[in-house]
């Protein structure tokens, strides 16, 4: 399920430009089906946390990421990441090429984070 955005102009260069970068798909691969924090995805990466960090960002604000806050076991809060990304579609027209980008309703509610935190103080 995922509401489809159809993209223009510069908005084609973006998504493709993004999507061509193996980092950013990495990420979305690896948040496909269950939230990651930064850390993690840091972790399984051969990139700089700088990078990583930029990447993330890049993803949020282009919608294909969604990021939610976390409790950790001591009390501190941090952010996780889960890919929206459900599939991008290129048409070509007479008047160009559309992208249609399909994006996942990602539910994660208060009960969720609770479950997550329970969790981890098991461990």
């Amino acid at each position: 399920m995922g509401d489809g955005d159809e993209t223009k102009g510069d908005d084609v260069a973006t998504v493709v430009s993004v999507l061509d970068d193996s980092l950013a798909r990495s990420i979305l691969v690896r948040t496909a089906n269950r939230a990651l924090s930064a850390d993690e995805l840091v972790e399984g990466s051969e990139s700089s946390r700088t990078t990583v960090y930029r990447r993330i960002r890049r993803l949020v604000e282009l919608d294909l990421l969604t990021e939610s806050q976390e409790l950790d076991p001591d009390g501190h809060h941090f952010n996780t990441y889960r890919a929206r990304l459900d599939r991008v579609t290129i048409d070509l027209g007479t008047n160009g090429f559309d992208i249609d980008v399909d994006r996942q309703v990602v539910e994660d509610d208060a009960v969720d984070r609770l479950n997550r935190l329970y969790e981890r103080l098991q461990q």
